[in-house]
């Protein structure tokens, strides 16, 4: 059965280049039946104006009713608090940085606005973050300044906060579990190939926190964010990674990450391709139609989300592969 929901795309809300409207339009040229918009909030990508990207998300789930069904999610930082997306419906869990030894953000997650730098980059450095998804450059600098450039220390504390996601947060999914490996498959001269994934070294702390998250019973997105872009050759979570979520009895969603309107469903075919190698015969869609699975930490949990009265139970539906 071929999968028209996607749930990890990004507007000129964050750092995307459409608009909502825009990303809407060209998923229903598209043929999707199920959108969420899922705005970054994160310490460098912060939404300016998150009560209005609600009310535009909300503006176009009115105007495609019966067509479309849209969501209203966000994509929050291991950094942040989980009271951060009050309002959505759903949550994906993301780890964007590494703290480095001594930094506050290992103990204890932070509300919008904390802290007293006058900008982002401040921000950043005033809390001691590497940043794994701005440049090759500031992950090598990070990588140099705060590890002797041992990338396999680094990796090894970027799982282990990795592995706090679902504690932390309690998302929906957890977003593209590897991404310290963003710029790897750039040519050496690049800057690239400074892991080798299938060392020990780097798989042992991945499975590891992997472990932990899959106990959980919380689903893993496949992102096919850089391959669609052409930065990588394998999605999030790479073969090896996907092989072992398999083992675990891990489920996945699959989102294209798309932040324009060409990439709405960018990479499906490659990503499915993969999750076949890898033995899984099924992934999940997120719906408001009943099923026998609630989706845990979304609107329907009061606990976790201020939702309003529009907003329904989501569900879990099993697409075959």
């Amino acid at each position: 059965m071929e999968i028209r929901g996607n749930y990890h795309t990004h507007s000129t809300f964050c750092d995307g280049k459409n608009t909502i409207a825009e990303m809407a339009e060209a998923a229903f040229h598209a043929g999707a039946t199920h959108l969420g918009f899922s705005g970054h909030i994160d310490p460098g990508v912060l939404m300016q104006d998150i009560p209005g990207y609600f009310r535009e998300v909300d503006r176009l789930r009115a105007a495609y009713a019966g067509r479309m069904h849209i969501f209203r999610g966000i994509e929050l930082d291991n950094a942040y608090k989980r009271s951060c997306a009050d309002s959505a419906e759903y949550i994906i869990g993301s780890t964007h940085f590494i703290p480095v030894q001594g930094s506050p953000v290992w103990e204890n997650t932070m509300p919008i606005g904390n802290g007293a730098a006058k900008n982002e980059e401040e921000r950043i450095k005033e809390l001691g973050l590497i940043c794994v998804d701005n440049t090759a450059e500031i992950l090598h600098e990070g990588c140099k300044h705060y590890y002797d450039g041992d990338y396999y220390r680094m990796a090894a504390d970027y799982y282990r906060f990795e592995s706090m996601v679902v504690e932390r947060l309690q998302p929906t999914f957890i977003g593209h579990f590897d991404l310290i490996t963003r710029f790897n498959d750039l040519p050496a001269e690049e800057s690239g190939h400074f892991l080798d994934e299938t060392d020990a070294r780097y798989l042992k702390p991945a499975e590891e926190a992997m472990e932990k998250l899959a106990a959980a019973q919380i689903p893993f997105e496949l992102n096919l964010g850089a391959l669609n872009r052409g930065r990588k050759k394998e999605p999030y979570p790479r073969i090896e990674l996907l092989k072992y979520l398999h083992t675990l009895g891990g489920e996945i969603i699959v989102s294209s990450d798309a932040h324009d309107r060409d990439h709405i469903f960018g990479g499906f075919g490659e990503g499915i391709a993969a999750l076949r190698k890898a033995g899984f015969d099924h992934v999940l869609i997120l719906v408001r139609e009943k099923t026998g699975r609630p989706a845990a930490n979304t609107c329907q949990d009061a606990d976790y989300f201020s939702c309003d009265q529009k907003s329904k139970p989501l569900y879990w539906r099993e697409i075959e592969i």
